[in-house]
């Protein structure tokens, strides 16, 4: 099991979120999105290019762009798309965590 125990985690509130997230990511440092109750966790993990985690709730090493970008579209919040792109420029891949609605972004 990955430790995410000291990496800062950022309570997702739209825009204001996904330009302090980036911020992050730009600068090569992960963050850990701790995504509302109410947002859609669905994707495809396959076509993510996940790794499967330690149980069915966890996808791992999934490709920040697409994984972003199709949750993105799922719940309708175009700054986390945006997120996506400067993550996977910044060669950054997503932990997907189901079970705690957190989306782990990391080198």
């Amino acid at each position: 099991m990955r430790d995410y125990s000291n990496m800062p985690v950022l309570e997702w509130e739209g825009e204001v979120s996904a330009r302090k997230a980036m911020a992050q990511v730009h600068h090569a440092e992960p963050v850990i999105l701790q995504m509302p109750e109410d947002f859609v966790m669905a994707f495809d993990p396959a076509a993510c290019g996940c790794r499967a985690g330690d149980s069915a709730d966890h996808h791992v090493d999934c490709h920040a762009l697409e994984t972003l970008k199709a949750l993105a579209e799922r719940n309708g919040v175009p700054a986390l798309a945006r997120l996506g792109k400067v993550a996977h420029e910044a060669g950054q891949v997503v932990d997907v965590l189901l079970d705690s609605r957190r989306l782990v972004i990391h080198d």
